[in-house]
């Protein structure tokens, strides 16, 4: 079974691709703003990351057609999107490869991004969980508190704290099984 983030990926492109402009209204409404704070990243001139998402979404939009092998639409946009910022610098001059300052801060906004999309999507799958294993996992593997504490306070047995939490990482793992990095996060725990 894919994630939901891959359904709904390919399902939004199966209807752009029929040309549903309304599909292609919430997918500029969607992206737009975490493209343009991306982009404004590389190029820090505001008029130049509008253009560039702007275009990037209107790209996305005349190719409609040839986009069956796009598995994720959200890093297809983000990789045009950080790659129509670069060819600007390159125009403008503005990006000089021995600079290694903006190599690194561009870097870590990357990093950045990449932790938050993780973190959004690790919440996403926790709110899947039943709550009482969401609970546990969110005390036990969140918040780093001991199982004693988590059995009195929920007013279970240590060995249901034990058990909920194991069933909360299968449940965790199975549900993400297709984000390769939070499963190697999820059997570090």
């Amino acid at each position: 079974m894919e994630n939901n983030e891959t359904n709904h990926s390919k399902h939004f492109l199966s209807l752009l691709k029929k040309g549903d402009t309304n599909t292609f209204k919430i997918i500029f409404d969607t992206y737009y703003k975490r493209l343009y704070a991306f982009s404004l990243q590389y190029t820090e001139d505001s008029f130049a990351a509008e253009e560039i998402v702007e275009e990037t979404l209107l790209k996305l939009w005349q190719k409609r057609h040839k986009l069956e092998k796009i598995e994720n639409l959200k890093s297809y946009l983000y990789s045009m999107v950080r790659n129509a910022s670069i060819d600007h610098l390159k125009k403008e001059k503005k990006f000089v490869r021995l600079d290694t300052k903006k190599h690194d801060a561009i870097s870590l906004k990357e990093q950045f991004i990449i932790e938050e999309e993780t973190h959004a999507i690790l919440f996403q799958a926790l709110e899947t969980l039943p709550t009482k294993c969401r609970k546990v996992f969110e005390l036990s593997c969140l918040d780093g508190i001991k199982y004693k504490d988590i059995a009195e306070d929920l007013q279970i047995s240590i060995n249901t704290v034990k058990s909920q939490r194991a069933r909360a990482i299968g449940l965790l793992k199975l549900y993400l099984k297709n984000h390769h990095f939070i499963q190697i996060l999820l059997a570090s725990l």
